[in-house]
């Protein structure tokens, strides 16, 4: 197939890849604040891109990305650990922290599921019994809420929705080896997107020598949200410390691991049922 893309493929292109294997990748983000030196479109960004790298494993092909997000407001335990600003009466959603520049498109809860809940009955619709829901921004809102439609649509649409929350050996040995700690827009995300893209600006930021504050940047390492780092607001896992090559292996290796157990699901749910 030329390309993985649905909205690339023309509609015989779409149903002979369907007759082979009757699957489709959804991928979903927000537009989000990820500092000063990513693209807001970063979560979704990466989904878009683990998804076509799924997609070329496996075979199927991925809907056209959705750029929407869902966010809470932040308890006040986790903006201390990041120290950022707040009182008991503090209402900061996701990474809008105050000193952020512009704001994110945070969907409101309802609304992101309306939304994603529709975009999958159409799927159904054109044919694919499989649909895989490629998620880029971590929030319990978002997650729970896309855990929830997915369950929704396996027993209301006859198909299988997954929402794959698999452990990837292959990541996780890369993480151990390059001591990071994944986060927002720190060493991880930033490194994902220079090996995607050109829109990294790590220019944008302070010189090495000078650290980043949470509260100053938007960025957080994944130690800090666990409130397993020192409470003084910088940045654990630096994304200066980034590189495309750190990205490209982690990609490859996400994919490699997921792809297998993909197919596995596929076998068990669509082609022996």
């Amino acid at each position: 197939m030329r390309t993985v893309q649905m909205e690339l493929l023309r509609p015989g292109e779409l149903l002979e890849e369907q007759k082979r294997i009757s699957l489709c990748y959804l991928p979903v983000g927000p537009v989000e604040w990820h500092s000063y030196h990513m693209p807001m479109g970063t979560d979704a960004l990466i989904a878009q891109a683990s998804a076509r790298e799924l997609a070329q494993r496996t075979g199927g092909v991925v809907a056209p990305t959705l750029f929407i997000g869902t966010e809470q407001n932040d308890n006040p335990q986790m903006l201390t650990n990041l120290n950022v600003p707040h009182d008991e009466n503090s209402y900061i959603l996701g990474m809008d922290f105050p000193k952020n520049i512009l704001p994110s498109l945070y969907f409101r809860e309802e609304v992101f599921a309306v939304v994603v809940r529709e975009e999958l009955r159409l799927l159904a619709k054109m044919g694919y019994q499989m649909i895989v829901v490629v998620n880029g921004h971590g929030a319990q809102g978002q997650v729970s809420t896309l855990r929830r439609l997915c369950d929704e649509a396996t027993h209301e649409l006859g198909i299988y929705c997954l929402y794959p929350e698999f452990e990837s050996p292959r990541v996780e040995k890369i993480i151990r080896e390059a001591r990071m700690s994944p986060g927002h827009a720190d060493r991880m995300e930033t490194a994902l997107m220079m090996a995607l893209t050109d829109s990294v600006a790590l220019e944008n930021l302070p010189e090495r020598s000078q650290p980043l504050h949470s509260a100053d940047y938007g960025i957080a390492s994944g130690c800090q949200f666990a409130g397993e780092a020192p409470k003084d607001g910088v940045v654990a896992d630096d994304p200066r410390d980034a590189s495309a090559a750190l990205g490209r292996a982690v990609l490859d290796a996400d994919a490699t691991d997921s792809a297998e157990r993909i197919l596995a699901l596929y076998r068990q749910h669509v082609e022996n049922r």
